[in-house]
């Protein structure tokens, strides 16, 4: 049996899925909690949740016309994304 996976859009049009035990994971919670503290770790929290081809994707598509991969578009996006999986899982 397939494992339940929460897909979804975000409002800037990231398409993202997610397996149900990548959100169900208490190393992801240590992780986020730990980027509290300590904001370097967010790339960490991002690789366990969306894996790494995914997590690429991601950057690509907040990618600035610069290059760069702006903080605040991966924060916001991120943010969404776990709404988003929060709505489908209530």
């Amino acid at each position: 049996m397939a494992e339940k996976r929460f897909t979804g859009v975000t409002k800037s049009g990231f398409e993202f899925s997610i397996s149900e035990s990548a959100l169900d994971d208490m190393e992801l919670v240590d992780l986020l909690a730990e980027s509290d503290d300590n904001f370097l770790v967010f790339p960490k929290v991002l690789e366990r949740l969306l894996g790494k081809e995914q997590k690429k994707r991601f950057y690509d598509h907040v990618r600035s016309a610069s290059g760069s991969v702006p903080i605040e578009a991966v924060t916001q996006e991120m943010q969404e994304i776990f709404a988003l999986c929060n709505a489908k899982n209530s």
